[in-house]
């Protein structure tokens, strides 16, 4: 049975029946085309298919029509409204048709990663509109709330459930930002004076992930006892499953079982991707980048921590293990060990000054994981920085660090020179090094 309603214009029907998180498209322009080819039987693929956006911008993009309703809407000319489903640039979509008319509407929240996926396969730069209502932007222009996809960042993110990732250096609501794609999720971290944000949006879901990271932790989470009962192994030999470039700049990244379900994905959007980015885009650009995380293997996540010496049989077990799994043993590989307790009495984190292995905990100033980091890359406290910008500001390397100030996410100056000349060069780097700053 047909089921026909009786409405004044077709754009209240197609304006209201959409969720709050739609987009509309205007393909009126491109009716003939439409109902050319629908008349050939349903379903059809049309493409390439022209549409304009809200904010007026001109699309060209596949338009696939999988069926129609069986509803009408009659019109006041006495014409019908017809509906169809299909998708739009790969997010589900409702097509409205009639009084000369051609509307397509998708729900952006639970097609986020459909859209993300289906922009960036025809090239980039790409927007990608992500509406987000609990982000108030100054400028009342929906274009705000696309995500613009500037560029790849070089190299493999491998997580620890094997899953690979990989990065983009992007803007949203008129600000860099970092997204990074994985399995069926996409995350947007993005930098305040106040911390760091994440965006996260999951295939098929209309839910929207937020979460915040102040810069300064201060809900004692590092007195978490480091000899937590073991876990179950999920993954033993995470670095040797995957193919490592000797001569790239590699880091292994490596969750202590105390970290309990936090999953590497978290730790790399919410810590270390910012960190990544402005590393290839302002110290070593052009240059690929690989990161291996790791979890639950047993001897080397488990390994006690939190007293004097820590990072010396935190190197001991890096030894045996990187000669265990064939990881080359020069100045391009890394190990650190993120942890949530205190390393070491009084430290945050630790790590030998150009050397190979580090321990950082998450418990302590946000930045701590890009601080270590930087030491393993000879980056040095006295070449850091304090900036005033409106607020101060901290380089990654100042230290002691003031509660007072924020973050200026990144390094100074100096550093990046330091940083620069050590991944060219490897200079001072010795295998067993076991001097440290901190």
């Amino acid at each position: 049975m047909k089921h026909i309603l009786h409405l004044n214009t077709l754009a209240i029907v197609a304006f209201c029946a959409a969720p709050a998180t739609a987009s509309t498209w205007d393909a009126s322009p491109s009716v003939a085309q439409f109902d050319e080819r629908v008349a050939g039987g349903l379903p059809q693929g049309i493409v390439p298919f022209h549409a304009t956006d809200e904010a007026g911008l001109a699309t060209t993009a596949r338009l696939d029509v999988t069926s129609r309703l069986n509803t009408a809407v009659e019109l006041p000319d006495g014409s019908s409204m017809l509906t169809y489903e299909g998708h739009w640039n790969g997010a589900s979509a409702t097509i409205s048709r009639g009084d000369n008319q051609l509307l397509i509407e998708t729900d952006d929240t639970a097609q986020a990663v459909a859209l993300f996926d289906a922009a960036i396969s025809t090239g980039l730069p790409r927007h990608v509109h992500l509406a987000d209502a609990s982000v108030t932007t100054t400028v009342a222009n929906d274009r705000d709330d696309d995500l613009v996809v500037l560029g790849a960042l070089g190299g493999d993110i491998v997580f620890a459930d094997g899953s690979h990732g990989q990065m983009y250096d992007a803007t949203w609501h008129g600000e860099s930002v970092v997204a990074t794609r994985s399995g069926d999720h996409l995350d947007i971290t993005s930098l305040s004076p106040a911390g760091v944000d994440i965006t996260g949006f999951t295939s098929g879901s209309a839910d929207i992930e937020h979460q915040s990271l102040p810069v300064e932790n201060t809900t004692g989470a590092a007195s978490a006892a480091p000899n937590a009962t073991p876990i179950t192994p999920s993954r033993t030999r995470r670095s040797a499953d995957v193919d490592l470039t000797p001569n790239r700049l590699t880091f292994h990244l490596m969750l202590h079982d105390d970290m309990g379900d936090i999953s590497s994905q978290h730790v790399h959007a919410g810590y270390v991707a910012w960190w990544l980015a402005d590393l290839q885009r302002r110290i070593v650009p052009g240059k690929k980048v690989d990161l291996f995380y790791s979890q639950r293997i047993p001897g080397v996540t488990d390994i006690r921590y939190q007293y004097t010496g820590s990072l010396h049989d935190w190197s001991d077990v890096i030894e045996h293990y990187a000669r265990e799994q064939h990881i080359p043993r020069t100045y391009k590989h890394k190990f650190m060990l993120i942890v949530k307790g205190m390393p070491e009495p009084e430290r945050y984190g630790r790590s030998w000054q150009k050397g190979s292995e580090g321990i950082a905990s998450i418990s302590g100033r946000y930045p701590e994981i890009a601080h270590q980091l930087g030491h393993l890359l000879g980056a040095k406290h006295a070449a850091a920085e304090v900036r005033f910008g409106g607020w101060w500001c901290e380089t990654n390397m100042y230290a002691p660090s003031l509660l007072l100030r924020s973050n200026c996410y990144g390094y100074s100056s100096a550093n990046m020179r330091h940083i620069d000349d050590y991944v060219r060069t490897g200079e001072d780097f010795l295998p067993n090094t076991r001097w440290s700053e901190d």
